[in-house]
């Protein structure tokens, strides 16, 4: 029986489909700079959603305990804060555990103002560059977390200062996924301010240190959220481009595009 007609020549199946290790080694190297350049956009993308998503969640809950404070209290909170405090105070912490009462629980850790909170967790507080900021926008009352750990405080009482018409205050300032990293101005620490009308909205005065009317005008709000901010001036108008989902320099997203 003949059968040398169904011979295969190795040899040519080799030449026709075989890969030299240097042929290898190149596609290799290829796929890695591919996922070196893809993995990382891949993470900071997931970041930023996880982020978006927490505080989108963290807002609304904000201005359900305010609405809800009001139809059991018959007043906003901002209207609260002016009746229990007199115009010498300085301190909201009655106005924090009062406001907090409206969420399914909290507690008070022992740590005292923010900074003092920061410390003894060994949390560096970062602008949006990154930059170490010591200041707080929120510094007069203890930190209060809530049942899913996000943290909460205020700043002067709304008697502490004077207004114009509408009326604003205190501020409160939150971490919207509590200690956990990046603890930064503009991505996880946002600045808030309580208003007349039983809202909670973003707060885009000119002055991280006390409380002027909000501005409505994106390029003044934009100074105050910025990568060029150094340690002296925390990222404090950020939550109003978070929130529109617009970049304060007007390219693209503030949660695809803006967050670095």
């Amino acid at each position: 029986m003949k059968i040398k007609r169904f011979q295969i020549d190795l040899s040519l199946c080799k030449e026709k489909f075989g890969f030299t290790l240097a042929e290898v080694l190149i596609t290799l190297g290829i796929i890695g700079v591919v996922a070196a350049i893809t993995i990382p956009n891949l993470m900071t993308h997931l970041r930023n959603k996880k982020l978006e998503s927490q505080f989108k969640k963290t807002y609304a809950e904000l201005n359900i305990a305010a609405r809800t404070f009001y139809a059991q209290e018959e007043a906003s909170v901002h209207d609260a804060d002016v009746v229990l405090n007199s115009g010498t105070s300085t301190d909201s912490t009655d106005v924090l555990r009062k406001f907090m009462s409206y969420y399914k629980s909290y507690t008070i850790p022992p740590y005292g103002r923010w900074k003092s909170f920061d410390n003894g967790k060994n949390i560096v507080q970062q602008n949006l560059g990154g930059v170490s900021v010591s200041n707080y926008p929120c510094d007069q009352t203890p930190v209060a977390l809530d049942m899913v750990g996000r943290l909460y405080a205020l700043d002067d009482t709304s008697t502490y200062h004077t207004y114009n018409s509408p009326d604003y205050g205190p501020k409160i300032c939150v971490d919207t996924n509590g200690i956990d990293k990046p603890n930064k101005f503009g991505y996880d620490r946002f600045v808030f301010v309580f208003t007349a009308n039983n809202a909670v909205v973003p707060y885009t005065g000119t002055s991280w240190n006390g409380l002027t009317n909000n501005k409505t005008d994106d390029t003044e709000i934009a100074q105050y959220c910025s990568y060029e901010l150094g340690s002296d001036i925390p990222a404090f108008s950020c939550a109003h481009f978070a929130l529109k989902n617009k970049s304060p320099d007007g390219n693209g997203t503030y949660w695809g595009n803006f967050l670095k």
